[in-house]
């Protein structure tokens, strides 16, 4: 007899069960995600009081109290059934929710993975209720006496579940996470009271305060004086930006962070308008202490993109950005001054550059003249920097303005000096170079001290302040590069004619852009630096940014050498400008003078 195969189907229906512990992945992946569900529930059920506490970096258990409105038993007996929720009914509900919660989803994934118990009671009722629930077994839920609010705790989170509980960290390590949940927490809304206890340790309690006091509280080596508000807002929107002095700068971005509708979230487009903003006071590399908390019109802030609301999609966000940017510039403007007057108070070597000597003495109008050595016939003339009008392309013309587009440093020769000049100029006031230092630094002598000068931050502002005075080289690509994202072609529409000033070629069709030409300067980082600057950082942002991006990518580098001829060039180019930051606001100079240099040597002066 023949015999006949038959194919069975490959697709089958998963088990509820194992369905439910699937999709509660996605949002409990560590007692973390637990811990911060539990606090949104209590938040959302306008508690005044919450408070916390772990054993075991919350793997052996988590409990949260709080004494908001409580549940009745109908209540109860639904709240951990799968898109059970009191946030929503319909799905336009989002466009109008401001709770912390709405999917329905957190007890419910809880039940899953965890055991579970639940004790209420009603605001104004004198019934309370216990449920307790475990992954695989049926809910009970009987009276019990309670507190008006609600305690949930959970215990042996993935006990059961094997698979998961594999990739969990040490307690230590999950108690650090856990501690940060509920900090961030608190720190969006310090209006409430909070207290958390982890194991064995004293318990730490926050009582209701300002957002500074809250800041101060948390994060102790941000003093509360050292903290200023500055309030931004537009249709639709507002913010509360609480920051501190320049000089209280990080060297990593930990107290940047970004509050909206009282959720953490990476909205790195707001993050670069604050980085932005600060920037102008600080050197490069280091990170103010920053936190914005906006409130966001729902129809416009999207956050049912991420299971665990990790994420939001804002509607308006150049909007937001400009605001935001032009307010926070405004505050920093009023409180410190111009950018490079702010002391960062680290170290005399981090202290602003002194007033140069050699241009004070001087008082000339068109002003670097650098000095080989005492042959006045081996004198070398710069380029000149007309520091009343940086832009006046006459004088530039006048006195030979030469490009830096091969690195170094190209300076005119020729030229008259003032008659009187040698008469005037003191010995002590000739900058002398001595030669290079470790890494990018160049080393000179100028009056009675010795000067450290940043040779990519001298390069970097001179090429800065050259892009914003005159109109930039265009070249033009080989194959144009055609631009189709929305917001892209938004941003480079809204400032195409200053993109055209410094080099760059634009052709505008309906809904694209053909870039077609780059600025000469750096043309071969000027595509990206464009697309970045446009897709990220553009959105609220200057076009000053940019040029500042430009000028960093095609400035002199860390590894590059100049030669003596050079590299005295550079510094005498450097001497002359009006502003002795890059634009990012690292010093151009340091200048260790003959008093310092003394002091440090334990010498008596004389």
């Amino acid at each position: 007899m023949q015999s006949i195969l038959v194919l069975m189907g490959t697709i089958r229906i998963l088990p509820p069960e194992t369905a439910r512990r699937i999709a509660a992945g996605e949002v409990i992946d560590r007692p973390a995600s637990a811990l911060r569900e539990l606090l949104d529930n209590a938040i959302d059920a306008d508690a005044h009081e919450v408070s916390a506490s772990i054993e075991g970096g919350g793997i052996d258990s988590i409990t949260v109290v709080d004494d908001g409105n409580g549940m009745d038993r109908e209540d109860l007996a639904l709240a951990i059934r799968e898109h059970a929720t009191s946030k929503i009914f319909t799905a336009d509900d989002l466009l109008k929710t401001r709770t912390l919660g709405f999917r329905g989803e957190a007890l419910a994934s809880i039940a899953a993975v965890a055991r579970l118990e639940i004790v209420s009671r009603r605001h104004g009722s004198e019934d309370g209720h216990r449920l307790v629930a475990e992954p695989m077994k049926d809910p009970i839920l009987q009276p019990a006496p309670a507190r008006e609010g609600t305690r949930v705790t959970i215990k042996g989170i993935f006990e059961s579940f094997p698979a998961r509980r594999q990739f969990l960290k040490r307690p230590q390590s999950e108690a650090m996470l856990c501690r940060s949940v509920f900090m961030e927490r608190a720190l969006a809304h310090p209006q409430l009271a909070f207290r958390w206890q982890s194991g064995m340790a004293s318990p730490e309690v926050l009582m209701p305060a300002s957002y500074e006091e809250r800041i101060a509280t948390i994060f102790p080596d941000l003093p509360r004086q050292a903290l200023f508000r500055c309030n931004a807002g537009d249709a639709g929107f507002s913010a509360i930006i609480i920051a501190a002095n320049p000089s209280l700068h990080r060297r990593d971005r930990k107290y940047l962070q970004i509050f909206i509708n009282r959720r953490r979230v990476p909205e790195w487009g707001i993050s670069s308008v604050l980085e932005y903003a600060f920037g102008k006071y600080l050197p490069g590399g280091l990170y103010p202490a920053v936190f914005a908390f906006l409130e966001v019109d729902p129809a416009f802030a999207d956050f049912n993109i991420h299971p665990a609301k990790k994420e939001v999609r804002l509607k308006r966000p150049d909007a937001i950005r400009s605001a935001i940017h032009a307010a926070l510039e405004k505050e920093l403007a009023l409180r410190f001054g111009k950018p490079g007057t702010v002391g960062l108070e680290a170290s005399p070597l981090h202290a602003n550059p002194a007033p140069n000597p050699f241009l004070a003495a001087q008082e000339r109008e068109h002003a670097a003249w650098w000095i080989a050595d005492a042959d006045p016939h081996r004198l070398r003339q710069p380029v000149a920097y007309d520091r009343a009008n940086p832009s006046d392309s006459s004088i530039r013309q006048r006195h030979g303005m030469y490009g830096f587009e091969n690195i170094s440093v190209s300076a005119s020769r020729g030229g008259s000096l003032p008659a009187d000049f040698w008469e005037t100029l003191r010995s002590d006031e000739r900058p002398r170079y001595i030669g290079r230092g470790i890494g990018p630094f160049l080393i000179f002598t100028l009056g009675d001290a010795i000067w450290i000068m940043d040779q990519h931050a001298a390069h970097e502002r001179i090429l800065y302040d050259r892009l914003l005075s005159r109109p930039g080289t265009a070249q033009p690509l080989l194959v144009p590069y055609v631009v189709h994202e929305d917001e892209i072609v938004q941003t480079l529409s809204q400032s195409r004619e200053d993109l055209a000033a410094l080099g760059y070629i634009l052709d505008f069709h309906e809904d694209t852009v053909s870039i077609e030409g780059v600025p000469a300067l750096c043309a071969e980082t000027a595509l990206d630096a464009l697309l970045f600057w446009a897709s990220e950082s553009g959105r609220g942002t200057p076009v000053d940014h940019l040029i500042a991006t430009l000028a960093c990518r095609a400035a002199v580098k860390d590894g590059d050498q100049l030669d003596d001829m050079h590299a005295k060039e550079l510094i005498a180019e450097a001497l002359a400008l009006p502003e002795p930051r890059c634009p990012h606001g690292r010093p151009v100079f340091l200048q260790l003078s003959h008093e310092y240099l003394y002091q440090q040597f334990g010498r008596l002066l004389t």
